[in-house]
Parts: C-alpha cells; sequence; structure tokens
C-alpha cells in the first residue's frame, strides 16, 4: 500500500500490544486504498483462517439497506469459527441510509469481544456523528501522482486540458457520444479521476479544493442519476475554466 506505510505500522502495533478498536472508520480520497488496508488488516487479526464479511452498495442499488446491516449483525452475533476475531468491512459507508446507520450504531454501541468493524469513506461528514464517536478514526493520505498506475491515469485525458475550450468539449462529445449521450461510464469516470489528481498537482491548495468539489459532484451525478453525461462534463469545463 503505497503511501500508507503509517497507518500499517500504526496497525501492526496495535495488534502487538492487544490494543485492537472494536471499530475504524478509514477516511481517505478514492483510490488511497482503504478497503486494500482493512483487508489487509483482517488477515493479520485472524492469522490462517480469516472469518471476513463485506458490505457494499449492492450493484444495482444506490444504498446500504438496513436489511444489509441486518444480515451483518446475525454474522458478527456468532462466534468465530477458527480465528480469535470476526472483521465486517463496510465499504463506502456513508451510503447507508439513515435506517441502516441506525442499526449500525446499536452494534457500535454493544460491541462483542471478537468482532472488529472497518468503515471506510471519503465523505466523513456524510457519516451520523454519533456513529464517528464510536470508532477510531485512521486518516489516508491522496496517493501520489508519480505512483499511481498509468493504467488509471490516461495521458490523454489529461492532455487535453491544456487544449483550446472547442477542443476540449469535442473530446467531451467524443467519449459521450454512445447511447444519445450516455456515454461509456467507465470511459468518463477515468476522464474525471485523471482531472482529478492532474490538477491537485497543477493549482493552489485553494484552487484544488475548488476544483475537487466540481469533480466530485460532477461524478455523482453520473454514479447517481440519469443526467446527461455530455452536458455535465461541459458545465464543469466551464467552471473549472472560470
Amino acid at each position: 500500500m503505497i503511501g500508507q506505510e503509517h497507518i500499517l505500522n500504526y496497525l501492526k502495533k496495535s495488534i502487538e500490544k492487544d490494543r485492537v478498536s472494536h471499530a475504524y472508520l478509514f477516511i481517505g480520497p478514492a483510490h488511497s486504498e482503504k478497503k486494500e488496508t482493512a483487508l489487509w488488516f483482517a488477515k493479520c487479526l485472524e492469522c490462517q483462517n480469516p472469518d471476513i464479511t463485506q458490505i457494499t452498495v449492492l450493484e444495482d442499488k444506490q444504498e446500504i439497506s438496513i436489511e444489509q446491516i441486518r444480515e451483518l449483525k446475525r454474522y458478527l452475533s456468532l462466534s468465530p469459527h477458527s480465528s480469535p476475531f470476526k472483521t465486517a468491512i463496510i465499504e463506502r459507508a456513508e451510503k447507508m441510509t439513515p435506517e441502516a446507520a441506525n442499526a449500525l450504531l446499536k452494534t457500535l454501541e454493544e460491541p462483542r469481544g471478537n468482532a472488529v468493524l472497518i468503515l471506510t469513506t471519503n465523505i466523513p461528514s456524510a457519516l451520523p456523528d454519533t456513529i464517528i464517536s464510536r470508532c477510531e478514526e485512521i486518516k489516508f493520505r491522496a496517493p501520489a501522482l508519480d505512483k499511481i498506475s498509468k493504467d488509471f491515469i490516461k495521458k490523454e485525458c489529461t492532455d487535453v486540458l491544456q487544449k483550446p475550450l472547442n477542443d476540449i468539449f469535442k473530446y467531451i462529445e467524443k467519449i459521450c457520444k454512445p447511447a444519445r449521450y450516455s456515454g461509456n461510464k467507465t470511459e468518463i469516470l477515468n476522464l474525471l479521476d485523471s482531472w482529478l489528481f492532474w490538477f491537485r498537482e497543477q493549482e493552489s491548495p485553494e484552487n484544488f479544493i475548488k476544483i475537487l468539489k466540481e469533480i466530485q459532484k460532477t461524478k455523482n451525478l453520473v454514479l447517481n442519476t440519469n443526467v446527461n453525461k455530455r452536458l455535465a462534463l461541459e458545465n464543469l469545463v466551464l467552471c473549472i475554466k472560470n
């Protein structure tokens, strides 16, 4: 886990000193390896026979439901098969419905000695304070641009940002043209992620925060609504250029 060595060392020492918390909140930007670290930590806790369950937004849904949390509680109520711990990872915890969050809160308030919960999020402000206060917060650093896989950042996506506005719009039209501008969602997300990391290296912290908010807003529209993706991307470019 590149750039997160400080977290790995801290978690290792917590195991060695028998100071494992019953609940953790892994906070960090997208692609900061929160989930990978959670799985690594779970395997460290559980030695040769890990007893792990993972909760995330189902493919055809937009939220984590109360039914998923109830199933998690049933899982945690059982004794571990052959490990000292049972570990549950809730990915994108900010996606829990209010009912799901309330159900999880009861589990956090009455922790079992052999259960460890790990919540991951890049939007901690979307979680109830009552849940945050019952977790140990672990904050992840954003990965350095030069250490990110070349397969992740597409050079053509960042090169186009340095061209005139009309050329940028033509590029957007090209990737959004299929299916009446619904676009290839994977390609659009790659574009947004590439822009995000490029601007982080190019802009001042103040300007980057503004751009980050606009990119995240556009990403949420692409992922969670039926927005015209071409128009959403063009509006994003206009916001950035202005």
